[in-house]
This record gives structure tokens, sequence and C-alpha cells, in this order.
């Protein structure tokens, strides 16, 4: 008979002994079904159940099922009734409908502990079973470490395993909630259900389809355990908004970016992830990859291989502050153009890692500029250090080399630069281009080197605090002639050079020596000096408030009957740079010229003709940068 009349007496121990209410008579239906059998085990039938919440929770009850069956070895029950925190094995648990609600607070307690009483250090493992079958049912959960939210509506069905039936055997999960504040979708299919509540059990095929908050994730592939996600192995695929995004859900520091799409095959192991990518499209980059996450590891550590045929370095500048493709429009009112978005500090400090860069084409998206060919540099990232080192570059055959270190071991980052540079032919690196049968309008090969440091919670506010200096020079280079006549606005010059053909000036000395003092550029020495004129550079440009002041003057070496030869001006700001002529030296002219057409109209020339400087012909036939220094001082006093 089942031993009916203990329905009542095995209510009222079960709820003095869990702490918890325990109805296995509807009140409504005494009749309901109860069966006990205690022979080789327990095994109880019951028409209806229900198992009260926890008394710190305001749910109504923790389960409530119908027509439910539930087997238990005494092996099992004395393993777990020895030590509570071991898992407890339920053999069989079958129910025509289930409905839950799960919680776990953030001090660790779960409604599924048994032992409410038992201090604890970490949260008890939920159950494993041998056989779960539940034609319908019903689960909320809620887990506050986690910061999620979900309701999932579940089928899980088990056919006889000797009738090697895969269609009676089915797992189908639609869950729908919030993580992180995030709207979450999650879709689960798989073709059995026993592995993944099962110890020690093989994985088996499993699809997923999650959707959070602009990122979308189909995997399709293995796995063993629904809760814990072992024995995990498959395809991915992977889009989004921004790869920050991936990274806050997974717990990873990944940089924002623009949208993305990556697909490749992945395997967990305990609390190891692989990821071998196939293909990751993020903006207009192509990139490859194989790494290795051990979240075991405190903090984790990501390792492994980045590679690609091409990246745009647009697509990784939000990475340093700088707006994604979509916030262009709404653009910094006070009319600055540094990305001043503040660094996620902490994010650095959550995760460490050593990656090899190996990159084919970086294109540093620039229209002047051509790519660098190819990049290869050692990411590594310890204790909120972050560091580029080893960086090889190569282009217009030469080559860049150094390391950038930003420090977010503080409130304020510490950013450091030390960058060389060497044999770059400027008329290939430079994309320039002139018709057929013309000579490049600058030629030579550079080499330079920049020593910077700043520091600042954005790139802004490093830049405003930069010191450091940059120097670069350009050996055995030419000029178009062109290009000199009209940066000192020599009006015959130029016309002629547009009649009569352009000419290749040689290049005797060119020399940018900038040094930064609190985030304000200037040049101790900027100079262009060619067998026809030097063009000089002066002035500032500033970093805290982005404003340009910069003279470029020009200095002849022979004679033209209508040069203006009056110094140009840069001002403005970065954002709105203004260029205009310097009014004091060219109203002189004009006004020499007015009054000398009032005797003779051919005489309004005469200011504008310019000899040269006294020493033009010294000049000439001094070669190389030996006398830069002298040279610009007296340009800059006889300038101001």
């Amino acid at each position: 008979m089942g031993w009916p009349f203990l329905a009542k007496p095995a209510q009222q121990w079960l709820g003095a002994t869990l702490k918890r209410e325990v109805v296995l008579i509807q009140p409504d239906n005494p009749e309901a079904d109860f069966k006990l059998r205690v022979i080789g085990g327990i095994r109880l039938e019951l028409g209806y159940v229900q198992l009260g919440a926890p008394s710190w929770s305001e749910a109504p009850y923790m389960v409530q099922g119908k027509n439910l069956t539930l087997v238990l070895n005494y092996r099992d029950l004395l393993s777990w009734g020895m030590n509570p925190e071991n898992t407890l094995r339920i053999e069989t648990l079958k129910a025509d409908f289930l409905d839950a609600n799960l919680e776990r607070l953030a001090d660790g307690r779960a409604s599924w502990q048994i032992n409410p009483d038992k201090p604890r250090t970490e949260t008890s493992p939920p159950p494993n079973f041998g056989l779960l079958a539940i034609k319908t049912g019903t689960i909320r959960y809620t887990d506050a470490p986690l910061d999620l939210q979900l309701t999932a509506q579940l089928t899980l069905q088990e056919g006889n395993e000797q009738e090697g039936n895969e269609q009676s055997r089915a797992l189908k999960v639609s869950a729908q909630g919030e993580y992180q504040n995030k709207k979450l979708n999650v879709e689960l299919a798989s073709s059995g259900v026993l592995p993944w509540v099962a110890e020690d059990a093989e994985p088996i095929p499993v699809t997923l389809d999650v959707a959070l908050q602009g990122v979308k994730l189909s995997f399709k592939g293995h796995a063993a355990d629904a809760l814990q996600m072992q024995k995990l192995s498959g395809h991915f695929v992977v889009s989004g908004s921004s790869l920050a995004t991936v990274g806050d859900a997974l717990g990873l520091t990944l940089p924002n970016t623009p949208s993305f799409r990556t697909e490749g095959d992945l395997r967990r192991d305990a609390k190891t992830w692989k990821a071998n990518i196939a293909s990751a499209t993020i903006g207009s980059s192509h990139l490859t990859g194989e790494f290795v996450y051990e979240g075991a590891n405190h903090p984790p550590m990501l390792s492994g291989t980045l590679k690609g045929n091409s990246l745009v370095l647009a697509d990784l500048g939000p990475t340093v502050g700088a707006s994604t493709p979509k916030a262009e429009d709404a653009k910094d009112p006070s009319g600055k153009v540094l990305p001043n978005q503040p660094f996620d500090l902490p994010a650095l400090r959550a995760m460490n890692a050593d990656v090899n860069i190996d990159i084919d084409n970086l294109d540093l998206g620039s229209e002047i500029l051509k790519p660098l060919r190819p990049l290869r540099a050692h990411l590594i990232l310890t204790d909120g250090i972050f560091r580029i080192e080893n960086i090889e570059a190569k282009t217009a055959q030469g080559e860049m080399v150094g390391m950038v270190q930003l420090d977010g071991q503080k409130e304020l980052a510490l950013w450091e630069l030390d960058l060389k540079w060497k044999n770059i032919k400027l008329e290939q690196w430079l994309n320039l281009t002139r018709s057929e049968n013309q000579t490049p309008y600058v030629t030579g090969e550079v080499k330079g080197a920049a020593q910077l440091k700043g520091q600042g919670r954005s790139t802004a506010e490093i830049l405003a605090s930069l010191k450091g200096q940059i120097r670069t020079e350009v050996e055995n280079g030419t000029m178009s002639h062109l290009v000199v006549e009209a940066a000192g606005l020599d009006a015959a010059e130029a016309l002629g050079v547009w009649f009569s053909g352009d000419k290749v000036l040689k290049i005797s000395c060119a020399v940018a020596d900038l040094e930064a003092i609190e985030g304000v550029l200037r040049p101790r020495v900027f100079v262009i000096d060619t067998q026809d004129s030097a063009l000089w550079v002066n002035g500032s440009i500033s970093m805290q408030t982005e404003a340009l002041d910069l003279k470029v003057a020009v200095t002849p070496k022979d004679f033209s009957p209508m040069s203006l030869r009056t110094p140009l001006l840069i001002s403005g700001s970065m954002g709105s740079p203004k260029v205009s002529l310097q009014k004091g030296p060219l109203a002189s002219k004009l006004a020499s010229a007015v009054l000398l057409s009032l005797i003779n109209p051919f005489a309004a020339i005469l200011p504008f003709v310019d000899t040269g400087t006294p020493d033009s012909e010294q000049t000439a036939n001094k070669t190389g940068c030996h006398d830069l220094a002298a040279r610009a001082k007296a340009q800059k006093a006889k300038s101001e």
C-alpha cells in the first residue's frame, strides 16, 4: 500500500528537521497519492509536494511539484549525512510539473542549502542526479554574487537508455532576465539531460544562443555540466557593439571597440578556457588568435598570440579614450579634439595578460602615412601595469622599435613612451602621389627618437602633463622646388615653376627637435634647409588648451622679384586651426609699394624684390646640420 498513513507524520518530521514548511498532503485533495518504499533505498511517489523557502527568503516556496517520483540510495544519503558539504546524489527525480524559486545571497547562503544552522565558508553545491525528467517546469533564479535574475521555462525528458531512442531524450530551456542590469535572453537545447546533472558524465551535444544587450553568442558543441559549464567544447560565434561588453560579462579586461564579429573553437576544462579564433572582424580590422584564460589564478591570467592580416588603429581608438564612430556626431561643445574619456583603470587590475602580437598590416588611420608592415610586439599586463614592449615595425624600408606603458596601479595613470625610428624612406612612406614622370614632393631617409612621459585619468590629461623630447632628422633628402617657393609665398618663383616645370632641391639639413614641458610642445630647432631657401618654424602647441601658436618663416638664397617673404602664422586650436600672414612685415611692404606707385607705377614692385639674405652665398655652401643651433637662434632673433 506504500505506507499512506505515514504521509502526515513524514510531513511534520521533515518540516521540523529542515526547518522549512513541507507539504505532502494537499488540504483540498487529501486522497492525493503518497507511496513510500524503503527496501533497497527510499522511493517516494507523491501526487503533490511543496518545500518551503528558507526563513530569509520572500518567495512563497522553493519547490512545488506534481506527480513526482523521488529515489534515494542509502549509501548516497549516508555519505551526504556524514558531511552535508558534499554533493547530495539523487538517483531519480521525475515530475509532470515543477515550479521552483532558487536564490543565492551575496553572503553565499542559498535556498538549496539543507542545513542552515551550520556555518558555511562556501556555498554548498547543488545535488546531482542519476535521472532527471520534468515534462514542464518554471524556474526563477536570483543570484546576488553574479547579479543575475532569470526566469526559465524548461522541458527535460529522459527516455529509456536501453531503447537507444535519442528522440525521447531532450532538453529545452528558454530563459529571460537581467545580468548586471543588462537584458538577457537564453535559448538552450540538447539531445539529452542526464549528463548535465550527473557526476563524471560524458559530454553530450548542445546548442546555445545568448543575447546580452547588444552582444549575441551562438554555440554548438558538447558539454557535460549545465551549472559549471565543464567539459565544454565546440564552435562559437560572437558579435556585438564592443568587445568591452563581452569582457564585462566574462570578467575579462577587453578594450572598447567598434562593432565586431568573432568566431572560432572553444574548450573549457575546470577553470581553464582555450579559444582558437579563426576570424575576428573589429570595425575594418581582420584578426586571428589563440588564447588561454586561466580563471583559477588570482588574478586570472590571459595568454596567447594575436595575429592578423589587417589592424586599423582607429578601431582601437576608444581604448585610449577616443570616441566610437557612432559618437563622433556628439562633439565636445568646447571644441576640443583630444580624447578625454576616462580610462577604466580598475579593469587593468582585474586580470593579468601575456600576449604576443604579430600583425601583417597596421593601418595608422592617416591618409598621408602608409601602414606599418609588419608589426610585432609583446603585450604584458601585470597588477595594473599595461606594457607593450619589444615593438618592431617595418615601413618604407625602415623600422621602428620601442615600448609604451600605462601604469594603472594608482588613481592617476602614469604613461611612458620610448620609441626610435630609422632608415624610413619618405617618398615611400608618405602617400603623396604625383603625376607620372614627376619627382616626389619630398624624399630622404628619416631617423629619430621620442621619449615622453605624462600622467592623468584620460589621454587628454596625460598629454596636458606631457614632458620629454621628440627629435627627427632627414638625411640624403630632396624637396620639390614648388613646395619651397609656395611655403615662402614667392609668387614669381612659384609661377615660374608652374610654367617651366618643377625641379628637385637638395635638402642640406632637415631637423625637428621638439621639447615638451607641462604639456606644451616647443621647437628648440625646426628647420628645413635647401639650396634655394631655408624654412624655420617657431612657436608652441599646447596639449592642455589645444591652442596653436606657430610661425613659419622662409629665408631665401636667391633673387626673386615678387616675393612677399612674410612669415606664416598658424593659430587657433587643433579643432579649428587658422593660417594667416604676419601683418607687420606685409603691411610695411604694401605701404612702401603704395608710396612708390605715386612716383612711378613700375616702381611698386621694388619692395617685393628679395635679393636673398646677406650670407646666402656662404650659407649655400654649407652642408649638414652642424651649425643648425646657431642659425636657429639667429633666425629666431631676426623674426622677433
